[in-house]
């Protein structure tokens, strides 16, 4: 086992150290960090072993399936990405004309989203044209304090102090299918007589799919990962789905008498990304857009 002794901590430590444990922090281990960065592995180990020794302790705690951050490790690589993230600020600020936005914007949501931001993000960026955008489609929360995303669009407020939530709008959903596919169901619809198109989890435990669930909608042969897939399904006559009523255009409402749970959607950002202006401008354009939707507007989850 190494043994780790106090050391002095060298005053010029390169950049592309910690670009190479950012890089093994976020693909999780060295042979993956070693592939995006087009490095031998033996680079890779030998060079973050020297860079551990310059600060006397590790920074990685190696396991057989691959690596994990160390407190101290965390620590370094935070300020890694923050000092990154200010080089890329700074870069593109540069290259754009003054008194124009420019900045990299971070933004994530879950799949249901993507066609109202992706009208927000095109509007945006075709205004500003020094700023560009990473969209992350993602079922998980990602870490926006940590400085993983810059702002997200979440379903729940998970009380972090250190961030700040808008509620933008309430959702509501209903049980719906194609005209062709209710046309197929008797007149006194009973929940045993729907073939549903279910979701899978995460999405399957939210509260109005559990309020359905109740009721008797249990009947299903296709489970999704995806709300998009959800709707393309029923669409396609797989079958009926409980739907956002904002997704619903030309479906027809089997059950209008089922009432579900509302669902709050929520615009959340950090205070510092308040203090950058392209950030800000964008958190607002997402305000503007989202904020103006009543349930027979928004574009679903």
């Amino acid at each position: 086992m190494h043994e780790w002794k106090a050391g002095k901590l060298d005053n010029s430590i390169n950049w592309d150290d910690l670009r190479l444990l950012l890089t093994v922090a976020k693909r999780g281990s060295f042979l993956q960090a070693a592939e995006e960065l087009e490095l031998a592995v033996s680079t890779v180990s030998r060079r973050l072993t020297k860079f551990e020794g310059s600060f006397g302790a590790p920074l990685l705690e190696r396991h057989v399936d691959g690596c994990t951050l160390t407190d101290l490790g965390r620590r370094i690589a935070d300020m890694a990405q923050e000092l990154s993230a200010d080089l890329d600020r700074e870069y593109i600020a540069n290259l754009a004309p003054n008194g124009e936005l420019s900045g990299t914007i971070k933004l994530t949501s879950g799949d249901g989203f993507a066609p109202i931001l992706m009208k927000a993000i095109s509007a945006f960026t075709t205004e500003h044209k020094g700023v560009s955008v990473e969209y992350f489609v993602d079922h998980a929360y990602r870490k926006i304090a940590r400085g993983d995303v810059d702002v997200a669009v979440r379903v729940a407020n998970l009380g972090e102090p250190s961030l700040i939530y808008k509620k933008l709008v309430e959702i509501e959903f209903g049980l719906f299918a194609t005209p062709a596919f209710a046309s197929t169901l008797p007149d006194q619809l009973r929940p045993q007589d729907v073939e549903c198109i279910g979701l899978l989890p995460p999405l399957s435990e939210e509260p109005h799919m559990k309020a359905a669930r109740s009721a008797g909608f249990v009947k299903s042969r296709v489970r999704l990962s995806s709300m998009t897939a959800q709707l393309s399904a029923v669409r396609e006559n797989l079958g009926a789905a409980i739907l956002p009523r904002a997704v619903a255009e030309g479906l027809v409402d089997l059950s209008p008498e089922l009432i579900l749970p509302k669902m709050d959607v929520f615009v959340v950002t950090r205070p510092q990304a308040l203090k950058q202006p392209h950030l800000r401008a964008f958190i607002d354009c997402l305000y503007a857009e989202l904020g103006s939707f009543s349930n027979e507007q928004a574009a679903g989850l």
